[in-house]
């Protein structure tokens, strides 16, 4: 039976520096540690960062060897999930009047990954012109391709741009966007 484990925040962290490349083990003890870990080992000092990384070792996270750190398939599964996580697509201050377009058909054998996909579109206020064609008015080509590459549906994602889409009113009224913008 498998135990579903949550990450705690000082564990995400550490998964994203190590999956980066961002540090060795004999940087803990170094002034030149990685700005990103420096709060973690402030609040946890040494003892406690040694024992963060331990309980991440016995998760079968990461495996120390060494003078490297390096994250098992399991860890490299997690990273992913963090990243996938941190998409957000920011609304700009002024909409440059250009509608992103994200379609995608993505065959049923990757249903898990399309049903992910679908749901960050989703949580990221696309609107949905058609079940597999959505809408943006901010850019996102940059986060649509990290997400399609992160659950391997990239050669089934298009990302197009056009400055007018039938039903514009409805979708600015959507995006919160002026008549006359």
């Amino acid at each position: 039976m498998k135990r579903k484990f949550r990450l705690g925040e000082n564990e995400k962290q550490i998964i994203l520096c190590v999956g980066l490349g961002l540090f060795i083990v004999a940087s803990f003890v170094l002034p030149n540690l990685p700005i990103a870990l420096q709060p973690i080992l402030k609040m946890r000092g040494h003892k406690g960062f040694q024992k963060l990384l331990k309980k991440l070792k016995n998760k079968n996270i990461i495996e120390l060897g060494g003078e490297k750190i390096k994250l098992t398939k399991k860890g490299k599964e997690f990273l992913k999930e963090i990243q996938i996580g941190k998409i957000n697509i920011k609304p700009q201050k002024e909409w440059d009047g250009i509608w992103r377009l994200v379609s995608y058909d993505i065959p049923e054998i990757y249903k898990k990954s399309r049903d992910l996909f679908r749901k960050i579109l989703e949580s990221n206020g696309f609107y949905q012109i058609q079940e597999s064609l959505w809408t943006h008015p901010y850019d996102c080509k940059e986060e649509i391709a990290i997400l399609a590459k992160n659950i391997n549906i990239t050669q089934y994602v298009i990302v197009m741009m056009t400055d007018k889409l039938p039903n514009q009113k409805e979708m600015k009224e959507h995006f919160g966007l002026n008549e006359n913008e």
